[in-house]
């Protein structure tokens, strides 16, 4: 039992430690496109410095300190429900904790981002037990906790350092703009165009895709949860609207609501905004 205190105590340190190193947070709610950038922004920097790729997914900051660029890291900052009791899950008011560091915050439609969310509690990780009907209106899993969740960071965007808002459409429209503007903000400048290139070449959905089905990292991070079972990717579609194609127009009528009451900062016009 003293073993098991001391080991907490001794993971609660480093854990502190290591949050005082960073400088910089790319903060995101699951399944806002957070693997898919953290990927082009590791390659990047493995392509220009002459670093393994393979770390891009669990040593990002072993990575940026190779290449000589301020710490960073990659949070959900408190927006995964708990595993156990989805009540547990604690989103913090404050962000206080960020008043020294940068933050780029990542967003993206939650329609899609409730539809993906579900099949990475359901088929990945086995946390819900029920329909996606149920599942969008679940106030620690669905529309609800995603709205919270940004409304808090718009409420505390002047909190950080600095602060900038990134699109996962926008990083559909433009990969290698959004990603020049990411590095630039975490202090990457020294990353060239050819290496961003490279980056967004190897970051494309169909060889992210191939590799988790290969295996090629060593991460359950890239590794789905039934390789016969194309919804329990972690690249599962990657496309911008595909909701469409898993929510009713009563699921659809009742999210537009939602945001609506609510009020979802960064994508308010999603209420009002025709399906694709």
């Amino acid at each position: 039992m003293l073993f098991g205190l001391f080991k907490a105590a001794r993971r609660k340190w480093r854990t502190a430690r290591k949050r005082r190193r960073i400088r910089s947070c790319v903060v995101s709610f699951p399944k806002a496109g957070r693997t898919w950038l953290r990927m082009m922004i590791g390659k990047a920097l493995a392509e220009q410095f002459g670093l393994n790729e393979g770390d891009a997914l669990d040593h990002i900051e072993r990575l940026a300190k190779r290449a000589g660029a301020p710490p960073f890291d990659f949070t959900h900052d408190g927006a995964v429900a708990g595993e156990v009791d989805p009540s547990q899950g604690r989103m913090e008011d404050s962000k206080r904790k960020y008043r020294s560091k940068k933050v780029l915050l990542l967003v993206r439609d939650p329609r899609d981002v409730v539809v993906s969310y579900y099949f990475e509690a359901t088929r990945r990780r086995g946390w819900f037990q029920g329909a996606l009907s149920e599942f969008i209106r679940d106030e620690e899993y669905g529309v609800p906790r995603i709205v919270r969740f940004h409304r808090i960071w718009q409420e505390n965007r002047g909190v950080p350092q600095a602060f900038m808002a990134m699109r996962y459409e926008d990083m559909h429209r433009d990969p290698a703009a959004a990603l020049r503007q990411a590095l630039d903000f975490l202090g990457c400048q020294a990353v060239g165009e050819a290496a961003i290139r490279a980056a967004v070449e190897f970051a494309r959905f169909e060889n992210m895709k191939k590799m988790e089905r290969q295996g090629a990292f060593q991460s359950d991070k890239l590794r789905p949860g039934d390789a016969a079972d194309a919804e329990s990717y972690k690249t599962r579609r990657g496309i911008v609207g595909g909701y469409v194609d898993y929510l009713s127009d009563e699921d659809r009528a009742w999210i537009a609501e939602a945001i609506e009451r609510l009020g979802c900062p960064f994508y308010s016009q999603a209420a009002q905004v025709e399906s694709p």
